[in-house]
């Protein structure tokens, strides 16, 4: 992207942000500082840029997104499922019988099939501008290089896995005493969310079910709140509440934002009292940032999981809840 491009981009991006009440996150809500950075007069400039790094690397997600959509996709082919994307290539590279078959089937189905997901595939294909007689090559191209790049770290989760892991965490913090004494707001960062990949949304309401479970939230009085900076994950989220008529009562919507770069302002009572987040694959300086982002989120009392174990020094408005949350995920509260 040209530099005055970029800059018309991120002017734009801001005044989306503005409205949603996304910001960037600000120098002296770091803990601890970013080596990259020196002072706070660096600080503007270079979290925009790190934003606009991010951003720029959406495209890689899109084509992750096509592939996973023609290995795990059902609206196009009758074919199984493949277990994982490691099961779309032979030991060689090549693209596998089972591969080959539901290619062909995705390609047909780019040209029959008049839904919001291939629509999406189409606008992508012709923004890269490629031509039919590439759209194979390109397709097959990409398979390989996502399937042999994920090989099977993103197999299907089992039904039950979500919401079982979210209800056991919490009923752990509330049998220690560090449960929040409600859960009104619930924010999902990062949902993976994934059309026919993950096709009933399981991940998107699991943290719904999980707090409607315990007991700390209440039917018709739950907002959930989606951030995630992939397009189509989040048209995907408010085509699935659209299609779920308010399941478990809960407001749901979808939210652009880069929990590694931004923050949202909640007003008084409005901060979340329960944030839950794939925190996997973070770098140290990414993980800094996401930790400042999600404790400027969170209600006093509220509570953060994260998967995976503790990697960075937390903000000193968190307390790590060790061991309370049980196997599986780190929680910390806002103290």
């Amino acid at each position: 992207m040209r530099p005055r491009l970029a800059v018309i981009f991120l002017l734009l991006v801001s005044l989306v942000f503005a409205r949603e009440g996304v910001r960037y996150l600000r120098w002296n809500e770091i803990q601890p500082p970013i080596p990259e950075v020196g002072d706070s007069k660096q600080w503007d400039a270079w979290i925009r840029q790190r934003d606009f790094e991010i951003r720029s690397g959406i495209d890689r997600c899109l084509e992750d997104s096509i592939s996973m959509l023609i290995i795990f996709g059902t609206t196009f082919t009758n074919q199984p499922r493949l277990t994982s994307p490691g099961d779309a290539v032979t030991a060689a590279g090549d693209l596998t019988p089972a591969a080959r078959i539901r290619m062909d089937a995705f390609i047909t189905g780019l040209d029959q099939i008049d839904d919001e997901r291939f629509r999406s595939v189409l606008q992508f294909l012709r923004r890269r501008q490629i031509a039919q007689d590439e759209l194979r090559p390109f397709l097959v191209g990409n398979l390989r290089r996502a399937a042999l790049e994920l090989g099977r770290t993103r197999q299907m989760h089992s039904a039950s896995a979500g919401s079982s892991l979210i209800d056991q965490a919490l009923r752990g913090l509330m049998t220690a005493g560090k449960a929040p004494g409600r859960i009104r707001r619930i924010a999902v960062i990062g949902p993976g969310l994934d059309p026919e990949y993950d096709p009933d949304a399981y991940n998107l309401f699991a943290s719904v079910e999980a707090a409607l479970a315990s007991g700390l939230a209440k039917p018709g009085n739950l907002d959930v709140v989606v951030f995630d900076i992939n397009p189509w994950v989040l048209s995907h989220v408010r085509a699935v509440t659209a299609k779920s008529g308010g399941k478990n009562s809960a407001r749901v919507r979808a939210e652009d934002l880069s929990v590694a770069t931004q923050t949202v302002d909640t007003g008084p009572g409005q901060g979340f009292d329960l944030v839950v987040a794939a925190t996997t694959g973070y770098s140290r300086v990414e993980m800094t940032l996401v930790m400042a982002s999600v404790t400027q989120m969170l209600a006093s009392g509220g509570v953060f999981f994260a998967n995976g174990a503790a990697s960075v020094a937390i903000p000193p408005e968190l307390e790590m809840l060790s061991g309370a949350a049980g196997e599986g995920i780190t929680a910390y509260r806002r103290r």
